[in-house]
């Protein structure tokens, strides 16, 4: 399904994302029905998948990230898993993750982000929504193509994130929409959500060896990310900042 059909099932799909969101026991691996996509063009013709199934192709967990980070610290590691669950390869994979914050006070200056691809490392694109979330767009210019999984096969993205010395604190969720591009458009092929963590000042204190949750999704705020993301404004962005990169 494309963004022009989606935009007009924006209810339809917020309530079925709200619904394949609340929490669940064990790793949060994307997973569901066919969902709307975003526009997202590129000179790319991406296939994954025979399009008949209900399910996403790439299943996805992000995983490993602490459960704080200190304002003005170096960046901190993640780590986004990606599956094909297909038989066929997945190509030009763009991972688009919302930050949200309890206060809604985050902005695009207060965050540093990169990913690591064959090539090299690129940075994340950052803008700020209309709903007050962090849209962080994996583009990495032309010199990042996508992501390729192979048949059945997985891959680990290796991701840094830190927070500038002015950077509210507070509480914050990330989520995930994996987007194919696939030539003027592109396909929603994946999604992973319930990463739980706090932004702190340099002299909070922080509990030793402790790790974010990665699981079920607890905040009210958090839930339903991804729908609100693929429903207009976060998807949107993504493409605009994913259309620059291809010009």
């Amino acid at each position: 399904m494309r963004l022009r059909k989606a935009l007009a099932l924006t209810a339809v799909l917020s309530g079925a994302l709200v619904a394949a969101t609340a929490p669940t026991a064990g790793a949060d691996i994307g997973a569901g029905g066919g969902r709307p996509a975003p526009a997202l063009p590129s000179r790319a013709q991406a296939t994954c998948g025979d399009g008949k199934s209900t399910a996403f192709p790439i299943g996805a967990r992000i995983r490993g990230g602490p459960a704080v980070y200190r304002t003005g610290a170096g960046l901190q590691t993640w780590y986004l898993d990606l599956t094909n669950t297909t038989n066929s390869e997945c190509t030009a994979i763009h991972p688009i993750v919302v930050f949200t914050d309890k206060a809604h006070t985050l902005r695009p200056a207060h965050l540093r982000m990169e990913f690591d691809a064959p090539g090299g490392t690129f940075p994340v694109s950052l803008e700020h929504s209309d709903r007050d979330e962090i849209i962080a767009v994996f583009d990495g210019g032309d010199a990042f193509p996508g992501f390729t999984v192979g048949p059945g096969g997985s891959l680990t993205v290796k991701v840094g994130l830190s927070f500038a010395p002015d950077a509210p604190v507070g509480e914050v969720v990330a989520d995930a929409a994996l987007v194919q591009r696939k030539g003027d458009d592109g396909d929603w092929i994946g999604e992973a959500g319930g990463y739980r963590f706090s932004v702190e000042g340099p002299a909070d204190p922080v509990e030793a060896g402790s790790l974010a949750h990665t699981g079920p999704r607890e905040w009210a705020y958090g839930t339903g990310a991804v729908a609100a993301l693929a429903a207009g404004g976060g998807l949107l962005l993504g493409a605009r900042r994913l259309r620059r990169s291809a010009r």
